[in-house]
Formats: structure tokens, sequence, C-alpha cells
């Protein structure tokens, strides 16, 4: 039998709470339309977070450009993933900057091989920024900004917009 652990429950109200925390801790002041632009990564989770930042960070009333980046659940193999998102290069290399925005990162995995990919084609860890909403304190890669962290081993990070995912159950 399987123990359920606590939720750790984002609501529409925390996410925006989360989301202007971090509008406020992000230096801002280098990004340009013309050479930054944002991955949203897992579109299905960051969407909202992406698209608030993106608008948020216009400069002369040019919002940031947004890539949409796919990546796996914990049952699903990251290769042919990583294979899209290379397959996307000629669009992220118009970029000096690239901004990896993501919603929850439990276990770094997808942090891990997006950044070695990008760091692959040329670019400085000084040039990438991972920002999340929220983060559990074990993960293997850190972000550079995080609007709130939790532990993953006694909660369970849950939007208010999800239900039932066959691909969380292996966990």
């Amino acid at each position: 039998m399987k123990i359920r652990r606590s939720l750790h429950f984002i609501s529409r109200e925390k996410e925006w709470q989360l989301i202007q925390e971090l509008l406020i801790n992000i230096d801002r002041s280098n990004f340009d339309p013309k050479d930054t632009v944002i991955l949203m990564v897992s579109p299905d989770y960051s969407a909202s977070v992406s698209m608030i930042l993106s608008h948020a960070w216009s400069v002369k009333g040019e919002i940031l450009p947004i890539i949409a980046v796919y990546v796996p659940y914990p049952d699903e193999d990251y290769r042919p993933f990583e294979e899209r998102f290379i397959s996307q290069y000629a669009e992220i290399a118009k970029y000096k900057k690239i901004i990896c925005v993501e919603a929850g990162i439990i276990r770094g995995g997808n942090w891990t091989w997006l950044l070695n990919a990008i760091l692959n084609f040329k670019y400085s860890r000084e040039d990438i920024i991972l920002v999340t909403l929220c983060e559990n304190v074990h993960s293997k890669l850190k972000s550079d900004y995080v609007g709130e962290y939790y532990n993953d081993l006694e909660e369970e990070l849950t939007f208010y917009y999800e239900s039932f995912n066959k691909h969380w159950e292996v966990r």
C-alpha cells in the first residue's frame, strides 16, 4: 500500500503571489526582446508563468519571445525530448540570453539535460537563467530564482489546475 504524502498545494492566488515575487527579485535591466528569449519548459505546467513574465519584462512595448520546450514525465525517456529540443537550435541561436521558466522542479533531471544541451550550443552559464515557481529542496540541479521551496519527501507538489495524470504514478 502506497502512503500518500501531504500536498504542497499551489492555488491560483499562491501562483500569482509567487510570480509577483519573481518579478521583484529578478533583475530585468539587461533583458531585451531582440536578444533575450524565454524557454517555456513543460508548457502544460509553465504556460501561465512564462506568459506573465514575458509581458511584464516588455521593453518599449515588445514582449520577450517565448519558445516552448517539451520535457518527459518520470516514466518517459528524455532522449527523444532532447533531440526535439536540439532541433530547435536555429530558433534559439538568434538570442544571446536564455531564460528557462518552469512551474515546478521536482528532481532536477529535466533541468540537467536541458542546461547541458544549451551549454553544448556554445552558450556560457552566465547567459542562462533558470527560473521556477516551486523547487524541491532535494533537486539535483538548483535554479537561479525560486519562488518557493518544498520538500518532496514530505509533500507532493500540486497546482490548482492539475487532474489525475497516469505519468506521475511511477514515482
